[in-house]
């Protein structure tokens, strides 16, 4: 079991309060719990989401094709490299 070491506080509005209050009530856990199972489960969906990519026939093959292909230098980028001068150390 997870230690529960961090505290949130939340404002909202009374009628909010009731509904979830109600909510709580009628899955049998208490509103702390409710709000902490919702907002973990949401959480997850989000990240899972932003981490996740998917690509379907086509585009995933040319997906695979584009990473696997030799990178090809930016013109422009090597050209300004080129034209760097070089650093010294300076004590």
């Amino acid at each position: 079991m997870t230690t529960k070491d961090h505290r949130r506080e939340l404002r909202l509005s009374s009628r909010d309060d009731d509904l979830i209050i109600e909510a709580a009530g009628i899955v049998g856990v208490s509103v702390s719990q409710f709000l902490l199972d919702r907002a973990v489960s949401d959480a997850e969906g989000i990240v899972e989401a932003h981490r996740t990519v998917l690509l379907h026939g086509s585009a995933y093959d040319r997906f695979l094709a584009a990473l696997d292909a030799p990178a090809e230098p930016v013109g422009p980028l090597v050209a300004q490299l080129r034209k760097a001068r070089s650093l010294k150390h300076v004590d």
